[in-house]
This record gives structure tokens, C-alpha cells and sequence, in this order.
């Protein structure tokens, strides 16, 4: 049966209210965008939002932003122009914003899922080595964190760390809802609205060469340009007026400009210490950094002084008791785009890559389903 053409054009015109409504909705692309590039430039880590770049965010919004557009462009009414009680045209107005931030957050999981699998794709094409077998090229490696003369403290939890990052969100709004001074509560929304508006900011990111070992030998791991996904992590709240403690204030009088403030301070420090098992997906070089080795060790375990060093354990080393054995290194290049050091073997990053893949997966298809369907009932359509 064929359409009648004043259907088809009622249908597929697109009018100026249609136009209207989408140059408000680049503007508030424009802003979102905006926000989340201020926030990058303020420290927060894209590593927390599914490792997505600024240029990725800003087309996905896009995208998203045309497709909660869609559904009214080609229905027949808008939500603030319906009818019926006050009441009804503002539950309308709030599940208009629920549905386009649910497509907003469903195109946002769906290129989390898109990297991930890429990363993923990457990572399972690597080979996997033994720590005595690796000489040029790709490799993954799993092997233990061993004590090096490069460690240093982390701030927040004090503990030795060959590799730290420290960063600190504080409140954009102050907080008022502590006690006045007859210690009675003012109010808790004040509060709600300081956790919503938070800028985090980089405090120090320390990396030095460390050595994995396996039980087949020692690689050395240069970890400027990694990617670090790790589990180790310290966290410590600061109120509203109250100062840092400890190890963590020391550090900040010594090391930084640190100045008091009257807003809510949360500390962030993840840290890769002696011990930790870890995976390192890159780049191997040959020969390209240098150990110490306690000599006096290897003899007292019956091995001459020019064995492999590949079985001996790390400990406190002496010019005088010391000699330095050249290691393959493990870095960032080019020409592999991925390079990662993850906490646990190489099963268990396979299995954190393997679980984001599907958690967002999941978010994506809910998240971007709710979101349009209610759309498209808000259009007109149902």
C-alpha cells in the first residue's frame, strides 16, 4: 500500500524548531567537551575513564549528541510543548535529560569497549616470553618486582616504591556543610553539590628503571611512557580547614608549594613496589640499562663470579662487594603503540582486559537502549 507523499514529508521534513533544538544541543556538546579538556589539562587521569583521549571523547559526544537529536527531528512534538499539568511537562523535561545523558554515557562505553579491544588485540598478539629468552622486539613478560638503588618513599603511604603517582581532587565548591561553631550541622546539600564539581591536579609522578624477575632471569623496565594499570593504591581524605599527616605532609612542605585550604582534599597515590608481580607488554632493547649485583651472593650460593646472574636474588649492594651486569630493556616505541604494565601475570591482565571489554560492552547496549527508546516515546512515536 502505497504512503501518501504529505505523510512522507510530514514525516522526514526537518523544520526550524528541529534546527533550534540541535544548534542547543552542539552547545551543550561544545560545553561537555569543554569540561572534560579542562579536566584533562587539570590532571584527572583518562586512565579512570576507560582510557579515552580528548579527540575520542569530543567524537563520540558528537555522535551521540546527533543521534538523541534524531528521534524529534523526525517525529512531531518536543516535550516543552506538551500539554496537561505542570507536573506532567516536568517529569518530561527530566526524562528528556535522564535519555540524553544515558546516550551521552552508552556512546562513552562504547568506545571504552572499542580501545579496550583494541589494546586487548594487541596484547594477545604479543608473545609471551620468559624474562632469559628476551632479546628484540615485542614481548610480554610476567615476573617479580625486585629492590632497586633508583626506589624511593611514597609520600602518601611511606612505603619503598620504584615507580609512584600521587594526585590530589579537591572541591570546586566549599563545602558548608560542616559545624558552625556550637558544632551543629548547617546542611548536607552544599555537600552533595562539592562532590559533583571536583578538579584533580597532579602532585608527582615519579618512574625509575626497575628489574623483573622470573625464574629464568632479569629484564630491565623502563616505565616513562607505560600505560600503568595497577591495583596497589593508598588513599587519604583531608576535611574541610584540617592539614595532611604524617609522611604525606613532610613531603608537601619539602617538596611542593604547599599551601592550606579551607576545601575537601582527597589523595590518590598508586605505587609499584619491591615484591608486586607484574606484566609488562612493549618493547624490548638489548642491553640497554645496567644492575647491581651483590658478587658476594652468588659465591656464597656456589656460583662463580662470571655465572649467569639470572637465578641471583636482589639485596643491599657495596661499591666494594659489586659489579654491574648489562640487561635487555623492556620500553615505549613507536612503531607498537601499546605499551602497559600491569599489576598480577599475564593471565590475570587478560582477564582485567577481558572483564572491561564486557562490562562496557554491557553499559553500552543498556545504556544507549534505554536512552533512545525513551526518545523516541518523547518524540511522538509511541
Amino acid at each position: 500500500m502505497p504512503v501518501p507523499s504529505s505523510d512522507v514529508l510530514a514525516y522526514s521534513s526537518i523544520t526550524g524548531l528541529d534546527l533550534l533544538a540541535l544548534l542547543l544541543l552542539l552547545h551543550v556538546w561544545l560545553v561537555g567537551v569543554g569540561l572534560a579538556a579542562y579536566s584533562e589539562r587539570s590532571g584527572l587521569p583518562w586512565s579512570q575513564r576507560i582510557d579515552l583521549g580528548i579527540r575520542q571523547y569530543a567524537l563520540l559526544a558528537l555522535l551521540a549528541t546527533v543521534v538523541a537529536w534524531l528521534p524529534f527531528a523526525l517525529g512531531d512534538t518536543y516535550p516543552i510543548a506538551l500539554g496537561g499539568a505542570r507536573s506532567e511537562r516536568r517529569l518530561a523535561i527530566v526524562l528528556l535529560i535522564g535519555s540524553f545523558a544515558a546516550v551521552w554515557a552508552g556512546f562513552y562505553y562504547a568506545g571504552g569497549a572499542v580501545t579496550s579491544l583494541r589494546s586487548y588485540a594487541a596484547v594477545r598478539r604479543t608473545p609471551v616470553v620468559d624474562a632469559a629468552a628476551v632479546e628484540t622486539g615485542r614481548v610480554q613478560v610476567s615476573g617479580t618486582v625486585r629492590t632497586s638503588t633508583d626506589s624511593r618513599e611514597a609520600p602518601l603511604s611511606g612505603r619503598d616504591a620504584v615507580c609512584y603517582d600521587l594526585t590530589v581532587a579537591r572541591d570546586l565548591v566549599e563545602d558548608e556543610s560542616t559545624s558552625d561553631g556550637d558544632g551543629v550541622d548547617t546542611g548536607g546539600s552544599t555537600g552533595l553539590l562539592s562532590s559533583a564539581f571536583r578538579e584533580t591536579i597532579p602532585v608527582d609522578d615519579v618512574r625509575t628503571t626497575f628489574v623483573l624477575e622470573d625464574e629464568t632471569g632479569r629484564i630491565a623496565v623502563d616505565p616513562t611512557d607505560a600505560a600503568l594499570r595497577l591495583e596497589t593504591e593508598t588513599t587519604a581524605v583531608v576535611p574541610n580547614g584540617d592539614r595532611p599527616s604524617g609522611s604525606l605532609l613532610r613531603y608537601l612542605v619539602r617538596e611542593t608549594e604547599y599551601e592550606a585550604t579551607e576545601r575537601r582534599e582527597r589523595y590518590r597515590e598508586t605505587r609499584i613496589e619491591p615484591g608486586d608481580e607484574l606484566s609488562v607488554i612493549g618493547v624490548a632493547r638489548p642491553d640497554s640499562s645496567t644492575e647491581s649485583i651483590d658478587t658476594a651472593e652468588l659465591i656464597s650460593r656456589g656460583e662463580s663470579r662470571d655465572s649467569s646472574e639470572r637465578d641471583a636474588e636482589s639485596g643491599p649492594t657495596s661499591k666494594a662487594n659489586s659489579r654491574l651486569t648489562s640487561l635487555p630493556t623492556i620500553t615505549a616505541s613507536d612503531s607498537f603503540g601499546e605499551f602497559v604494565v600491569a599489576s598480577g601475570c599475564e593471565r590475570s591482565v587478560d582477564r582485567q582486559f577481558r572483564r572491561t571489554i564486557a562490562g562496557c560492552t554491557l553499559a553500552a547496549v543498556a545504556l544507549t537502549g534505554t536512552g533512545i527508546s525513551l526518545l523516541w516515546l518523547l518524540a511522538g512515536h509511541g
